[in-house]
């Protein structure tokens, strides 16, 4: 079994077992982030499009 069957809430901020929300109704999505690679080839454009998301105004 390769698929964590833990799910995240986005919306609710809360856990569950199903793919949508039992409390909100909320599509869920897997809490893990993506595996690491050393051959990612579009890590370096991710990682400089999250940097100009930090430094405009507002930005996470």
């Amino acid at each position: 079994m390769n698929e964590s069957i833990l799910r995240f809430c986005l919306a609710c901020q809360r856990y569950s077992l199903d793919v949508s929300c039992p409390s909100c109704g909320a599509s869920t999505r897997s809490p893990h982030p993506a595996r690491f690679s050393p051959q990612d080839r579009w890590g370096k454009y991710r990682r400089a499009l999250m940097a100009e998301a930090r430094a405009a105004p507002g930005g996470a």
